[in-house]
């Protein structure tokens, strides 16, 4: 039996199941690299051998933005958006000193984290609207 309360706007705007799973795929992958490239640069492994582990902490970081952008073309100046991008541009402070990689990475994790788990209202938050602005 079909719940009476939805409405049909409610129904037009949800979310297909194939974008959530690979939302879900997309983020796991991402935390999955992530960790590997930030433990091995914790240890001490040099640079050039985890590149290839930070290359695909990259693309599926970009993949996640482009599904973000496409359910929502809000994102990017979203409170959450605003993190991501945060997130994003503390990596270019490992280009120009290397010597600060894991105190950066350990940065970057931080913002990813709290841009991913904020209050809705802080998440949502639009910087052009002036309000929440939620899918």
């Amino acid at each position: 039996m079909i719940d009476s309360t939805i409405t049909i706007l409610e129904k037009r705007n949800k979310r297909p199941a194939w974008t959530r799973a690979l939302d879900i795929v997309l983020r796991t992958a991402h935390v999955t690299v992530t960790s590997i490239a930030i433990g091995g640069a914790v240890y001490g492994i040099p640079f050039h051998q985890l590149l290839s582990w930070f290359r695909l902490a990259a693309a599926t970081g970009c993949a996640l933005i482009a599904s973000e952008v496409y359910h929502w073309p809000h994102w990017p100046y979203q409170g959450r958006g605003v993190m991501g991008l945060i997130h994003i541009g503390l990596l270019v402070i490992i280009y120009m000193r290397p010597d600060v990689l894991v105190p950066v990475l350990i940065m970057v994790l931080v913002f990813g984290m709290v841009g991913s788990h904020m209050p809705k209202k802080l998440r949502y938050w639009s910087f052009i609207h002036g309000r929440v602005l939620a899918p």
